[in-house]
């Protein structure tokens, strides 16, 4: 008897959820309450982790065709000295977010998936997914909550006992893709820093770049709508090409963390922001919701206690993702909250840490 899986979500989480077990026999049925598919955000950063995922979901080939492979990235302080920088020695792509959405979809619906727009979703009760603008409670084996940071999924699982956080990060960022005009930023990915704010480029394939900009919430001079160009420039003039281009009313979003005391309830599980938004220091966010939904359908695909198969699976990826989130903290509270009578040290504290050997291996390619 074939086994149903409903998802609340058609991001990146829920649809590699749906790709990965509709590959393995489930009949998967994703709820998106969006008019249509689409994927918020400008470029995404590839590492081997998430090449490897793509790659074994069947979406890395059209993800990365209009890629750019990164060869160096550098990050310069208020100085204009780089206080981080490595040349890239394992395969990592800068991409369009769009690209990698897209490549999701269609290996979802390859693999069976049904996808549903127009389509929210309320909660859950019991073993069914309540579903609809007026709920109907529809049965499943599997009830994956892959809804964002706003998840109703996680609200209802609350009132059931789950114990939930939101850390408000005190940060807004806005990103935006333009035409390249030069060919500096073919292969290599800048970041500059200043106060506590950031610029930064991802190269993209084609003529493309993708750009985004950091500032805390309460920075009225840097967050404001319609931007203060001016400011912007004066505080990055290494940055002036982009930051002219800029969009006049850029889409502010502010960032929060969430953490949960466990992932799952019954046969209902979070998965990707719903259970662990993080910063987006270290580009961690989207890839750890891959690892994360690959794992799950693995775990659960042939398991005949899926309450069980969610706990295993939890102890298992639940390490790699806390120390993800832990570290994005760490790297956002040093851009964000360092006094500035002390940026000199913050400068030294950045050069130590590209020197850890760990964090260049998991997170920069390195």
């Amino acid at each position: 008897m074939t086994r149903i899986a409903r998802v609340a979500g058609a991001g990146i989480a829920g649809l590699a959820v749906a790709t990965a077990l509709g590959r393995r026999g489930w009949r998967v049925v994703v709820y998106e309450r969006a008019p249509q598919l689409r994927e918020i955000g400008a470029g995404i950063t590839l590492g081997p982790d998430g090449i490897e995922v793509l790659e074994r979901l069947g979406a890395l080939t059209e993800t990365i065709a209009d890629a750019a492979k990164v060869g160096y990235w550098y990050m310069q302080d208020e100085q204009g000295r780089n206080v981080q920088a490595q040349h890239v020695t394992r395969e990592m792509y800068c991409c369009h977010r769009r690209s990698l959405h897209r490549a999701l979809v269609n290996t979802a619906r390859a693999a069976g998936a049904e996808i549903h727009t127009r389509t929210p979703v309320a909660g859950v009760l019991g073993d069914a997914l309540l579903v609809g603008d007026v709920p109907v409670a529809v049965p499943a084996d599997l009830i994956v909550g892959a809804d964002g940071v706003g998840s109703r999924v996680r609200r209802s699982l609350a009132t059931a006992g789950l114990g939930v956080r939101l850390v408000d990060l005190n940060v807004s960022g806005a990103r935006y893709v333009i035409p390249r005009r030069a060919t500096e930023w073919l292969t290599d990915q800048p970041e500059w820093l200043r106060d506590s704010r950031r610029v930064g480029v991802l190269p993209l394939g084609g003529d493309d770049i993708a750009v985004w900009l950091s500032c805390r919430r309460d920075d009225s001079e840097s967050r404001t709508d319609p931007l203060e160009r001016e400011h912007w420039l004066a505080t990055f003039p290494e940055a002036r090409d982009v930051i002219e281009r800029a969009p006049d009313r850029p889409d502010w979003r502010d960032l929060v963390e969430i953490r949960c005391s466990r992932w799952s309830a019954g046969n209902a599980v979070l998965v990707g922001d719903s259970a662990f938004a993080m910063a987006s220091n270290l580009g961690q966010g989207a890839l750890s919701a891959l690892r994360a939904a690959l794992e799950l359908s693995e775990e659960v695909a042939d398991s005949l206690d899926i309450p069980s198969a969610l706990t295993r699976w939890e102890r298992r990826v639940r390490p790699l993702i806390d120390y993800n989130q832990s570290w994005s903290h760490r790297y956002n509270a040093i851009a964000t909250r360092w006094p500035g009578r002390l940026y000199p040290l913050r400068s030294a504290l950045y050069r130590r840490l590209d020197r850890i050997e760990e964090l260049n291996h998991r997170f920069a390619g390195v």
